[in-house]
């Protein structure tokens, strides 16, 4: 089916997007970001005065996804408007004209993971660089990261917490740094800017050294021997049995995670929040993370997750909202698994991905005993 990137001009082009941000975000995913007008049923702030717009429609004309993009010169105060996003450095090393901000990714449910988000990427790309921008910030939540690393976008500094969004990963990409975007095997290359711009300002290296302590563990830049050593080893360190593992064979498990992504979070980071309608599953590799839960007026810990421990199973098995909060104590890596990973896997592997969500069932029963073993005893003792 052909589709078509265009970059909106009409008010009502983009009263159409702004509905298409609403349905998406707030009807589809149940999240409530404070930019959300109820009685419109549209999502519209500060930053789309000034932002290109685009579109992305299918042959019969109908809008099917959105992506907005701003150039930080055309912004009164990227500081303020662009909080709490940590762009001080940024502004530091680039004039303002070369650093462009995309952000309202949308896309319907149908035209996911086909070539409708390339096609979006690829026209903001070649119109940025076109433009003079040398490098583009995002922000992405956990399970979007891959996708973003696809793209050719690093990780640079810690997580931050969005209002109305959650626990979001800040993430940038160098346009001229081909060597990268090759790396990575970006779509991105498709795209003639990519071969015409010059990195005469050595911003690949500073993307390398800056985003050094952050890189995390991205499958696509590491052979899938390589990535399963590194995520194996800190699961099989200890004595331990893994629960989502358990029955699994080392090559079931090897292939189930020759795909994924590992991040690396910091103390205080709340990679889960009470309330969010988040899917991803998360697996502990290093460090130790704390739960929490709101019961009647007051904050409960519930439990602390170490190497081994699983959290996220209800949004990821049920679409269920998350139970409780969940935040780093210590420095920890996290195994992110997605939706589209569970889907891969009971295509590609049934045996074994009957087996990880019998695991993952029996992991949230246990997980709903052991919390209401935990409150009890706290109703107990008031």
């Amino acid at each position: 089916m052909n589709l078509q990137v265009l970059l909106v001009e009409s008010p009502e082009q983009r009263e159409a997007i702004y509905a298409l941000r609403y349905a998406i975000y707030v009807e589809e995913m149940g999240k409530s970001p404070p930019a959300a007008d109820h009685q419109r049923r549209w999502i519209r702030d500060g930053l789309d005065a000034s932002a290109r717009l685009y579109a992305i429609q299918n042959e019969a004309g109908a809008l099917v996804g959105t992506l907005r993009l701003n150039r930080l010169s055309d912004l009164n105060d990227p500081l303020r408007e662009l909080e709490p996003l940590p762009m001080a450095p940024l502004l530091e090393r680039f004039p303002p004209e070369a650093i462009s901000h995309t952000s309202r990714l949308m896309l319907l449910p149908a035209w996911r993971g086909g070539a409708a988000l390339g096609l979006l990427f690829n026209r903001c790309y070649g119109d940025a660089a076109e433009a003079g921008v040398r490098v583009d910030l995002c922000h992405a939540k956990p399970g979007l990261v891959e996708l973003y690393e696809q793209l050719g976008y690093r990780r640079f500094c810690p997580g931050l917490e969005l209002a109305g969004v959650g626990y979001q990963v800040p993430m940038l990409l160098a346009l001229h740094d081909r060597e990268h975007l090759r790396d990575s095997r970006s779509p991105l290359l498709r795209h003639p800017a990519s071969r015409q711009g010059e990195d005469r300002w050595g911003d690949a290296g500073w993307m390398a050294a800056i985003g050094e302590s952050y890189r995390g563990l991205n499958h696509r830049l590491v052979e899938p021997d390589h990535f399963w050593a590194a995520v194996g080893d800190a699961l099989r360190e200890g004595e331990q049995e893994i629960p989502l593992f358990r029955g699994l064979s080392e090559e079931q498990a090897r292939t189930l995670l020759k795909t994924g992504t590992v991040l690396s979070c910091e103390p205080g980071d709340r990679l889960v929040g009470e309330g969010e309608p988040q899917q991803e599953l998360f697996v502990v590799l290093e460090g130790v993370a704390e739960v929490w839960r709101q019961h009647d007026d007051h904050r409960l810990s519930l439990a602390l997750l170490q190497r081994g421990a699983v959290f996220g199973e209800m949004g990821f098995l049920g679409r269920a909202r998350r139970s409780a909060d969940v935040i780093a104590v210590t420095p920890m890596q996290v195994l992110v698994l997605t939706q589209a990973f569970l889907n891969r896997s009971i295509r590609h592997q049934p045996d074994a991905a009957a087996l990880l969500l019998r695991n993952l069932s029996m992991v949230l029963a246990e997980r709903l005993a052991q919390t209401t073993d935990r409150l009890w005893q706290l109703s107990q003792s008031t």
